[in-house]
């Protein structure tokens, strides 16, 4: 199954074991909160425990979806499984800004996440994880 929206298009990729999130644009918060929950729902459906995010093209994520993330999403996440995350840096400063300060409140013990410039980069990194 994959959702293929115009915000954001999330599916299971069997060969790297994870779930890949592709976001573009704008993100309504009910859109990027929608979408996040979906990207859960496929990590415990699949039984995998990592993500490639990619968040190139992804505008902004809110100030309240930061903290939505930082204090509820992740903690459920990482209760579920979710272990690591290899992340295509945003182009939007703003975005970059946002996803590296939600990246530094997290317990890297508990979540792995690494930062790329290029997807093949960040599949390698993936593929590479035990």
């Amino acid at each position: 199954m994959t959702t293929d929206q115009h915000i954001y298009n999330i599916y299971h990729d069997p060969e790297l074991q994870a779930i890949v999130m592709e976001w573009n644009g704008y993100a309504t918060s009910a859109q990027f909160r929608e979408g996040t929950e979906t990207m859960l729902k496929f990590l415990v459906r699949h039984k995998v425990s990592k993500v490639l995010g990619d968040v190139h093209n992804m505008v902004l994520i809110g100030m309240e979806d930061q903290k939505w993330l930082e204090t509820d999403f992740l903690p459920r996440a990482i209760a579920q499984g979710f272990q690591a995350i290899a992340m295509i840096r945003p182009r939007h400063y703003f975005n970059k800004v946002a996803v590296e300060s939600v990246s530094y409140k997290i317990d890297s013990d508990k979540l792995r996440i690494q930062f790329f410039d290029d997807r093949e980069k960040a599949s390698q990194w993936l593929r590479e994880l035990v």
